[in-house]
């Protein structure tokens, strides 16, 4: 993955979409020489997991900024809800007495008060997941073709897909070409197939659920994805597409190297 140069005022956007995160009371972001994200660094007050907020982190910079993070760099820190509720602003009545400018240098350090007691969970390595490179739709009088690219552990490869409805939504055409890209990574005996893709009205968004069975050799299962449209909608389809593989994975058999092509 080639690293990404940002500019300040595309940090600090990163830094307030992230904050925008329910449970998320700040992020800060620090950047190399050359611009590239270094490290997130992120203070949760929700209950769920750390491993979860840093995948929501790079998930939303994903899909709203193209931005490419990973995971390792992205540190959450989670902070009890009712403790930090109770910090020594909002009881003024607890709160310890200041220590006077004459103090000794040796006294004991007062005590922490329990919004600092906090902890920093570890975040687990996972497999690498696929990413989105390009998605490409072509138009004809023989059809509608879409082809998209995709990467994987510094490899890549293609998928098209063909639909000689030219009346007809792309999506299908959109999520089979990126089914075929997904194959190319996996073993001979593990099958991809299209179930169906619908797009919904979430409250006052539109998303793509993409359903997606997985056929091996000791069965068949039935995996569903989803991605909120914020903008292109063939990206979207493949993003859903993507969501709904990515969760299995870790149990997936993968092909030593593949052959960069079009089929």
């Amino acid at each position: 993955m080639t690293p990404q140069e940002l500019t300040p005022n595309e940090v600090a956007r990163a830094e307030q979409l992230v904050s925008r995160i329910s449970g998320v009371s700040s992020c800060r972001i620090t950047t190399g020489a050359g611009g590239e994200i270094a490290e997130v660094h992120v203070i949760s007050a929700g209950r769920k997991p750390a491993k979860l907020v840093a995948r929501d982190v790079e998930s939303l910079l994903k899909a709203e900024l193209g931005i490419d993070v990973d995971h390792r760099k992205i540190g959450v820190v989670t902070v009890d809800e009712e403790e930090a509720a109770v910090s020594p602003a909002n009881s003024p009545a607890t709160s310890p007495a200041p220590i006077p400018a004459t103090a000794s240098a040796t006294a004991p350090a007062p005590a922490r008060a329990p919004a600092d007691d906090v902890e920093e969970f570890p975040i687990e390595e996972v497999p690498v997941r696929f990413a989105f490179h390009s998605v490409n739709l072509f138009s004809d009088r023989g059809g509608v073709r879409a082809e998209v690219e995709l990467s994987r552990d510094n490899l890549q490869a293609f998928g098209t897909g063909h639909s000689e409805n030219t009346t007809a939504q792309p999506w299908s055409v959109i999520a089979s070409a990126t089914l075929q890209a997904i194959s190319e990574f996996l073993d001979d005996d593990t099958r991809l197939c299209l179930g169906g893709v619908l797009k919904v009205a979430l409250a006052d968004r539109d998303a793509f659920v993409v359903r997606v069975d997985l056929i091996e050799q000791t069965g068949a299962r039935t995996l569903a994805g989803c991605s909120v449209v914020t903008g292109n909608e063939h990206q979207s389809v493949v993003f859903a597409t993507l969501d709904a593989v990515n969760r299995v994975i870790g149990k997936l058999e993968f092909r030593s190297t593949i052959e960069y092509r079009i089929k």
